[in-house]
């Protein structure tokens, strides 16, 4: 089930019921972080998105209301950059990292910002223009793996690591989907609200806005100011120009692909069509006409094996191999030169250092960057 973003325009104040029910969780917040038997750090899973957003709000809110003598356990607001975010949304989720860290340390609360990414070697470019991989479909999805889930969960092993268990609060809400509630609903124990990870050990997940519905998390963001600071206008700008939802956080395959009514990685091939940068266009960001364009192409080199694609793989073995280095050069400059027409960084300078190296230990080009075995 997708939603349409909502711009919340009625009353200045949000409703009694929706009141009882924040109020409520805010209370069972306290209640656990100053639980005694309980020292497990948290960890709260920040995309930037409503959902997230929601639950950043109320866990600060939460330590506000304790006393300091018992603000003894750490939280960390865990944020993932993939490297190739929609500049707009790389920037707002920046900016909203930087007010938050500066708002916990302000009030004194012992919540701090992480903003995660992936390993040099794993970046979309260096994978894709480097080694050649063909852009990702359904069944090669293999950015995912890479840029979110590895980045994320070795954060949170470290952190396992350092404390023996950790809780990780996620936004994930019943509504939101019937694939999210079905997953919910598995992960549940007995009556618990608090389940294992599925797949990493020593790691627990609280979901605290479960219940609540869309329309009850945009009337309260709209409607109750940012406790660390302003509030949430520009959220609810980003989503009426994308017309679209967040990419959460990503820990398992399961989770659905970015793009798709969902923000998320600019250069997504997974999904047939990229509504929210189409949507960004439609509502005036014309300079990322050029960004929709070049993902449309990387769809058409990896759809097209007998023109762009070497006959043998990277194994030896014949069959739909890497792209060509023709190929992957011309990407590359492609690239460099929507940087420069956006004013934006889309690649690194050390990705691209890193591209030329593996060029160079593949034996397609020299030391000095003259073609080898491949003409262009």
């Amino acid at each position: 089930m997708t939603t349409r973003p909502t711009v919340f325009h009625g009353p200045t104040e949000i409703s009694e019921e929706l009141r009882e029910k924040t109020d409520a969780i805010v209370a069972r917040l306290v209640e656990r972080y100053e639980d005694p038997a309980d020292n497990r750090p948290w960890i709260v899973a920040f995309s930037g998105g409503k959902d997230s957003t929601l639950v950043g709000h109320l866990v600060f809110e939460a330590l506000a209301r304790v006393r300091p003598s018992r603000r003894t356990r750490h939280v960390h607001l865990l944020s993932s950059d993939t490297l190739v975010e929609t500049p707009a949304i790389s920037s707002f989720v920046t900016s909203q990292l930087k007010a938050i860290a500066d708002g916990a340390r302000l009030r004194g609360l012992p919540m701090t910002t992480h903003l995660v990414r992936p390993e040099l070697h794993e970046t979309f470019w260096v994978r894709l223009i480097g080694y050649g991989y063909p852009a990702p479909n359904r069944t090669f999805r293999w950015c995912t793996e890479r840029l979110k889930i590895k980045p994320t969960n070795s954060f949170i092993l470290q952190q396992v690591e350092a404390a023996g268990e950790v809780l990780i609060l996620l936004g994930s809400r019943i509504e939101e989907s019937a694939t999210r509630a079905r997953s919910i609903r598995k992960h549940e124990t007995s009556g618990s609200d608090i389940n294992p990870h599925s797949i990493l050990k020593s790691a627990w997940v609280w979901a605290p806005i479960r219940d609540l519905t869309t329309e009850e998390v945009w009337e309260y963001l709209a409607l109750t100011p940012s406790p660390w600071g302003g509030n949430h206008r520009q959220l609810q700008v980003l989503y009426k120009e994308a017309n679209s939802g967040e990419c959460a956080i990503v820990m398992d395959e399961t989770t659905k692909p970015c793009g798709n009514s969902r923000f998320g990685c600019w250069t997504c091939t997974v999904v047939d069509r990229d509504k929210s940068i189409e949507g960004f266009i439609g509502s005036g960001r014309a300079e990322y006409a050029g960004m929709a364009e070049m993902r449309d192409w990387l769809i058409e080199l990896r759809d097209n094996p007998e023109d762009y694609r070497e006959p043998v793989r990277r194994n030896g073995r014949p069959g739909n191999g890497p792209l060509k280095l023709s190929v992957r050069r011309d990407v590359l400059e492609r690239l460099l030169s929507l940087q420069d027409l956006l004013g934006e960084e889309l690649i690194s300078e050390e990705e691209v250092a890193l591209i030329k190296q593996v060029w160079v230990s593949d034996g397609l080009i020299d030391d000095g960057g003259a073609l080898a075995t491949l003409e262009v």
